[in-house]
């Protein structure tokens, strides 16, 4: 039997080495200013997001999440640990509260409102503790709770994907429904200030799922949602990509002083090798292709996170980060059309992935999105929630 994640939280609350590092390396002014807000009893979830959402916006490295951020195309489930440890059936309640506001956002995700999608779990009790195997056994459970697996093993890609859905075409004249592929990423308190500052997050543990080509269809201009996308808006977002990388935590080394940052780094352009960047650009010097990095991007959960060392002697480097995908049909043909361009969905696929919504967000009748929509879809979480809360 699997200890529950309330199990696992009260044990590295109780026992859990602290984190001898913040000491001489307190969290960033951005993470301590977000800790204000997310751990002060007195303001309410819709503050709390506010707030976080206002951190992703500035604090995260991704461009892309930043955009989503900004345009507030992210869907928050925020769970606080006092909310876990009160849930009836413990994991269980877990699990379908998760799996609650992942269809929800996938139902808003369908007309283009939602691209992104976070768990944050925030414990002011986790963010002192030490990265080891306790938080990695933690990481772990709650991704599996959120992937809805038995087992995601140590730096591995696992073979079931995520998937998020794009109506095309209007609400008048509805076209295909696409489907994207995205893999989740695990973010800690932790990280900050560490060799991987990059996956850092306020509060606790962060899940993110990004789909790209998702993002970047349903934002291209226009009355109607596209079923294709064009060179331009690939190269675009191929840029914004590599420029995330160019811009990793560590480039200044004088004032990081860490020897494996940044964790992931851009390459030169090789012999013979092209790039659809245009001349001139400061990225163009750069291979298009694939990049390094100290731990792999596509992995679930890198096991080299969960060290407590700022910068170990040596990590292992990573060589065949790919870029293909974004822009390159021929190279990476699979990923390319998952990832990027899209495959086509059934009705079937929409039903079984949205089938514990109410009535009013049925995926079969298009949706007009707004602020009362979105406060009427956070309302039913919320029933959802304290219905599995122990008064």
């Amino acid at each position: 039997m699997k200890p529950h994640l309330a199990e696992m939280l009260l044990d590295i609350k109780f026992h859990g080495n602290a984190d001898r590092f913040r000491k001489t390396h307190p969290f960033s002014e951005d993470i301590e200013s977000a800790h204000a807000i997310l751990f002060n009893p007195r303001y309410d979830k819709w503050r709390k997001l506010a707030t976080y959402r206002r951190w992703l916006a500035a604090g995260q490295p991704c461009l892309f999440g930043k955009a989503a951020a900004k345009s507030k195309s992210v869907f928050v489930c925020l769970l606080e640990e006092h909310e876990i440890l009160r849930m009836k059936r413990g994991d269980e309640d877990l699990r379908d509260t998760i799996q609650d506001h992942r269809q929800a956002w996938k139902r808003l995700a369908l007309e283009g409102s939602y691209s992104s999608f976070m768990v944050l779990l925030t414990s002011r009790s986790l963010v002192g503790k030490e990265p080891g195997d306790t938080l990695k056994e933690i990481c772990r459970r709650l991704l599996e709770l959120y992937m809805d697996v038995d087992r995601i093993d140590d730096d591995t890609i696992v073979p079931q994907r995520e998937y998020v859905f794009l109506r095309t075409g209007s609400k008048e004249a509805p076209g295909k429904i696409l489907k994207f592929a995205t893999l989740p990423n695990v973010f800690c308190a932790q990280g900050d200030g560490r060799w991987w500052h990059d996956h850092r997050t306020p509060c606790g543990i962060m899940i993110t799922s990004n789909a790209l080509g998702h993002f970047v269809l349903s934002r291209i201009p226009g009355s109607e949602v596209k079923e294709e996308m064009k060179e331009k808006d690939k190269t675009h977002a191929l840029d914004n990509a590599m420029r995330t990388i160019f811009g990793a935590y560590g480039n200044d080394k004088k004032k990081r002083g860490l020897s494996h940052c940044p964790a992931t780094r851009l390459v030169p352009l090789e012999a013979g090798e092209t790039s659809p960047i245009r001349e001139g650009s400061e990225l163009s010097k750069y291979s298009p292709s694939h990049y390094h990095g100290f731990f792999h991007t596509d992995h679930l959960i890198p096991s080299v996170f969960f060290n407590k060392e700022r910068d170990p002697k040596e990590l292992r480097l990573y060589e065949d980060l790919s870029f293909k995908y974004i822009f390159d049909p021929a190279g990476d043909p699979q990923d390319h059309r998952e990832l990027m361009t899209g495959t086509e969905a059934s009705p079937y696929e929409l039903k079984q992935n949205m089938d514990r919504l109410p009535e009013f967000l049925d995926p079969e009748k298009p949706l007009t999105f707004s602020g009362k929509l979105d406060g009427r879809v956070r309302s039913w979480l919320a029933e959802r929630l304290a219905q599995r809360l122990e008064a």
